[in-house]
């Protein structure tokens, strides 16, 4: 059976972060391919006609389309499995020829809540051409089955690069915490934090990871350190060298900071949704009800005043996350395309 991966990488990710790292670990063809045969302006004539109400569809939307289209079309009666990398975006008119490919099965990895999703993607005409879906959170599972018609939905986690992210060789800094990330991160909490942590812990310091154009979100503060634009090993030395990560957020399914943070060997304190709970399991991490901030200040003051329980709770997270590695990922979702293609 061949196997088409279509893809998009978000800037915000580092080399070694993100879905698209499956891509190394499955062997398909991908698209785009970077052989772009369509001039420029019919790509923006097509993506400005098209329905944003149905996913985000731009004009590299319409090279993909245009190049899986043309792969089909060259032989019609081959076994092939097209996968979405993320169903959000792209999918569009493959989809609506999909039926001249008799032999072909298309599926597609979500990334957002339900609640974004339906937000955001009103019209499933197209998703719902699917032939299966795959969830990293297992907050989406019940809620795709419903918005999709189908049951040909599977949780298979987010992976994370374990070869990369790695404890480090050298003592951990006392009392430095780590904030990574601005997608759906809950900054009205870290900014209640940071006094009070300083307040008790006087020589506390907080390194937070962030896109330049958020770090106005987080008050100003001598105890904090914005970082912005790290390259993959200043970001894996900041992992390595704090005691702990502090994430608070709003929402979430899957979190790459936080999976890059346990394969690092840290311990996780965050917040108790439902996503969270498919991946900070077994004593890898600390989980605080959502919008009760104090609570959140008080786990992570008694976490960082517990040595020993840091380095028992980090060792439990590494441990997590190898069963979230990319090669365990990967034949998770081969198997799930035998299923869809039986």
């Amino acid at each position: 059976m061949e196997k088409i991966i279509i893809h998009h990488r978000s800037s915000h990710h580092a080399s070694n972060s993100g879905y698209g790292r499956l891509i190394d670990y499955m062997d398909a063809a991908t698209i785009p391919s970077g052989k772009n045969s369509l001039p420029y302006k019919i790509t923006k004539f097509v993506s400005k006609r098209a329905d944003q109400k149905s996913g985000m569809y731009d004009s590299t939307s319409v090279i993909k389309d245009w190049e899986l289209i043309r792969k089909l079309s060259f032989s019609k009666n081959r076994d092939r499995m097209v996968h979405f990398l993320n169903g959000e975006r792209d999918i569009r008119y493959a989809l609506i020829v999909k039926s001249l490919f008799s032999r072909t099965k298309v599926c597609a990895t979500f990334h957002k809540p339900p609640e974004i999703l339906s937000e955001t993607i009103q019209n499933t005409q197209y998703l719902k051409k699917l032939d299966g879906a795959i969830a990293v959170g297992i907050n989406q599972v019940d809620f795709l089955k419903n918005w999709l018609n189908s049951d040909k939905v599977a949780f298979i986690p987010h992976g994370v690069d374990t070869t990369f992210f790695t404890p480090g060789q050298s003592p951990k800094k006392e009392n430095t915490i780590l904030f990574v990330g601005q997608h759906l991160r809950d900054f009205e909490a870290l900014n209640y934090a940071i006094p009070r942590l300083k307040e008790q812990i006087p020589g506390i310091k907080i390194n937070a990871v962030l896109r330049r154009d958020f770090a106005h979100k987080i008050v100003a503060n001598d105890a904090v350190t914005v970082f912005s634009g790290l390259d993959d090993e200043s970001l894996r030395s900041l992992y390595q060298e704090a005691a702990l990560l502090f994430l608070p957020l709003k929402n979430v399914t899957a979190c790459n900071s936080i999976l890059e943070a346990m394969a690092c060997g840290l311990p996780i304190v965050s917040t108790d949704l439902e996503g969270n709970k498919g991946y900070v399991k077994n004593n890898s991490g600390v989980l605080v009800p959502a919008n009760d901030n104090k609570a959140l200040v008080d786990a992570t003051l008694t976490l960082l005043r517990n040595k020993e329980g840091q380095i028992e709770m980090g060792q439990k997270a590494r441990m997590e996350s190898l069963s979230f590695e990319w090669e365990k990922v990967a034949g998770e979702i081969s198997a799930f395309y035998d299923d869809l293609k039986s």
